[in-house]
Formats: structure tokens, sequence, C-alpha cells
């Protein structure tokens, strides 16, 4: 070997390293760090926060994600708001999980739903008083749930089939076991961070954020 290819060997070492890495690796880093960057972690974004108790919701894998530190508790699917549209009696609701970072503002336990006026809209019957017995349903939102504001809860569900879809009304739904712990670990003023791992456009971003878009009916589901 002559001295310039001697010399150049370990650059040549060097990017052939950083090339074989795997996908996720080499998307998070730069030629110039050579390998002296870390991954991602699954679940927490890069401006999500990351001191003590964080839950992370990914809409586009339906997954929700339990952090302590920036360390991984637990994660399982979840299902998250449709995206569908409802245009009924002059109101138009949209169904859609809002996206950014939300704290829990209550904890509830055996949450009793109180059934807006879209959801009898939506299944076609008699919207009732707005103190009518008719809109007080137990076990609809499963043992627990977290109140995120406007509306938004995450919660359990008496519909476990639905767990990995995207069904809600914009609520996060999760399967029990997940549910209890999550509730256990949250307390009033933990930070919800909640994201798209997809790639969408800024225009997209910002209708997202806006969740659904009649708020004042606080239905969950």
């Amino acid at each position: 070997m002559n001295p310039i290819s001697k010399s150049l060997a370990p650059v040549a070492l060097a990017a052939s390293l950083l090339f074989a890495a795997p996908q996720s690796y080499a998307e998070n880093c730069h030629w110039w760090q050579f390998g002296r960057c870390e991954a991602q972690v699954e679940g927490l974004p890069d401006d999500a926060p990351k001191d003590g108790t964080v839950i992370t919701v990914d809409v586009s894998r339906n997954r929700i994600y339990l952090f302590q530190d920036g360390e991984l508790v637990n994660s399982s699917a979840a299902a998250t708001g449709s995206g569908k549209v409802l245009k009924k009696a002059g109101k138009t609701w949209l169904f859609h999980t809002p996206r950014g970072k939300m704290k829990v503002l209550r904890k509830l336990e055996d949450p009793i739903w109180r059934k807006p006026d879209w959801a009898f809209l939506e299944a076609g019957e008699k919207v009732p008083a707005p103190d009518s017995p008719k809109r007080y349903i137990k076990g609809k939102l499963g043992k627990y749930a977290l109140d995120l504001g406007d509306g938004i809860l995450i919660h359990g569900t008496d519909d476990p089939k639905s767990i990995g879809q995207k069904v809600s009304h914009g609520c996060i739904r999760l399967p029990a076991d997940m549910l209890a712990q999550v509730y256990s670990a949250a307390k009033v003023g933990t930070d919800v961070y909640i994201f798209e791992s997809d790639t969408v456009s800024r225009e997209e971003q910002v209708a997202m954020s806006k969740g659904r878009s009649d708020l004042d009916e606080q239905g969950g589901q």
C-alpha cells in the first residue's frame, strides 16, 4: 500500500461504517460526527419533554409510550382520532387527536361519559335536553381517565377491538393494563406529548394542532 492510500484508509473505514449503519441510526447522524451521535429513542422525539414522568402518543403508529427520565417504562397500542368530519344540525365536528405538548389537568376514577350532541346525531338519534339522564353512560371510558383539556382524554374502552386503530372521536383509548399503569404513574401536571412520526406538511401540522373543530362539548370518547 502506498503512503497516500494508507493515510486514506481510516477515512474510508469510517465512511463505510456510517453507510452500513441501520437506517434509523443513519437518519439521525451526520457524516461529520463519525458515529458520535445517539439514535433517537422510539416514541421520544427530540422536542418532547425528557424529565420526570412523560407520556407520549404517536398517532402515526397508534401507540402510547410511558417514559421516566427519558427511559422507556412501557408502551402499547392505542386508538386515536379517526380524522372524520361530521356535519349535522348546522355544526361541524372534526374527530381528530390534536398534536403538541399538553399536560394532565385532572385524574378521574370510574369516569362517567356525558354523551355529547354529536354522539346522538352520529347515531341518528334525537338530541335530548342537556340534563337528560340519557346523556350519562357508565363504563364507556373504562376504569380511569386522564383529562388533557378541550374534551380530549386518555381513557379506557368498552370496545377492545378498537385498540390500535384510528377510530376515536379525538381521545386516546388504551387497553386496561396499560391504562392502569399510565394512570398510576401520572400526576396532575405530567407532560403529555402527542406527535406524528410520519412526515407531514406544515399546513397539516397547523390543522392537527387544533384538534376537533367544536370543543364546547366536553364529551370525550
